[in-house]
């Protein structure tokens, strides 16, 4: 990727940190230990704008990054994130102006979850809905409540499948994916069409929450696009949407962003960059939780509560030599059995991992302390829960 900003073309950029290697993708889960600890790899080398706080992976290399059925990120197995998507929803549908029967798109949109969500909040105002993934595992054009999902990107050749002129669009949890997101957004403008004031709702990870934090776990090599709330407006208004309007959600760790499709106008300033140096904050990270879980694991097994992205990269970065940590904890039933990229750890279900009796549980997202202390409770987990903050 460019030494200058994707997003603005700044050259007054820096690097965030000296770089350390990560499985290429966080989310797939693998049948064996041996499969798994082969994962691929690449390097993250992140650098940050200091004009509008994007921040970028120049090492990306986007022709190692292939989605398909096995690809797997479903949280809705969490009652708070499920309760966090509906309020997506409720959002999403208010965008449609004037009550006027909602023609639904979402770009990215993995196994049809949140369309089929928007559908059951819309009920009969739901015109129709549509998406785009690579991911997606049904037949190409089938979808969940009677949408098409189309097995592709949405590019200027794709979106030539639209059945429907969409007057809302979502894209949730993708533009980070994405090396060039400028050309991302410009092509969901151009298949809006020029006359088009669908509104448009991106969630994406929040740079300032991950940079203010030190959360050196939140770099993934996947995300190699991570915006600041000043950076998405000022990418969203390039790219031809007015109004750009950005706020945080899901504890601070996303934003949501609205955006309209009538015309570009200015965007607000929405504060300044964040610190663009994490070096000294990643080393005391790994001194603090490698000194905690050697500790931890003198005194009985250690398990981690998170199979995602957070939990792949803290198993790397707090445990490189894999020998402190007995297995993760996920309620996601598609990912029990499995096993952790890079690592090779099992991933079992609560119930599981009661019988492994572990003492201490790494809680990968404090946003889920609270039902996942009612859940080990229910699984017969007598374990301390530590929340990495």
């Amino acid at each position: 990727m460019t030494a200058s900003c994707p997003v603005c073309a700044s050259r007054e950029t820096a690097d965030l940190d000296e770089g350390f290697d990560a499985p290429v993708l966080m989310n797939r889960l693998y049948a064996n230990p041996a499969e798994a600890r082969a994962a691929p790899r690449g390097h993250l080398a992140f650098a940050g704008c200091r004009a509008c706080g994007f921040v970028w992976n120049r090492a990306f290399e986007p022709e190692k990054i292939v989605y398909d059925g096995d690809y797997e990120n479903d949280q809705t197995h969490s009652p708070a994130f499920a309760a966090h998507v509906e309020d997506r929803a409720r959002d999403v549908i208010a965008g449609a102006h004037d009550g006027i029967p909602i023609d639904f798109l979402e770009v990215g949109c993995g196994q049809g979850g949140f369309i089929a969500t928007v559908a059951r909040i819309a009920g009969g105002r739901l015109r129709g809905a549509e998406g785009f993934d690579p991911a997606w595992r049904g037949a190409d054009g089938e979808g969940p409540a009677g949408s098409r999902i189309h097995k592709c990107y949405l590019d200027k050749h794709t979106a030539s499948r639209l059945a429907l002129a969409p007057n809302v669009v979502a894209s949730r949890h993708t533009i980070e994916h994405i090396p060039d997101p400028p050309a991302f957004l410009r092509t969901i403008r151009q298949a809006l069409g020029t006359q088009s004031r669908a509104n448009l709702f991106i969630e994406t990870p929040c740079a300032e929450w991950i940079l203010e934090r030190g959360a050196v776990q939140d770099f993934f090599y996947e995300h190699c696009s991570i915006f600041t709330a000043r950076s998405l407006a000022l990418a969203l208004r390039n790219a031809g949407f007015a109004s750009p309007h950005v706020t945080h959600v899901f504890g601070g760790q996303y934003l949501w962003a609205r955006a309209g499709g009538s015309h570009a106008d200015e965007a607000a300033d929405v504060g300044p960059a964040p610190p663009l140096s994490i070096t000294n904050v990643r080393r005391a990270f790994l001194a603090r939780w490698r000194d905690d879980l050697a500790g931890r694991a003198a005194n009985g097994p250690v398990a981690l509560w998170g199979a995602g992205a957070k939990g792949v990269n803290f198993a790397l970065l707090a445990d490189p030599a894999g020998r402190a940590i007995d297995c993760v904890i996920d309620v996601n039933p598609a990912k029990q059995g499995k096993y952790l990229a890079g690592s090779g750890l099992p991933v079992v279900a609560p119930a599981a991992a009661a019988t492994r009796k572990p003492a201490s549980i790494y809680v990968m997202n404090p946003n889920y302390l609270g039902e996942i202390r009612a859940q080990a409770a229910q699984a017969g987990l007598a374990a301390d829960l530590i929340p990495i903050n």
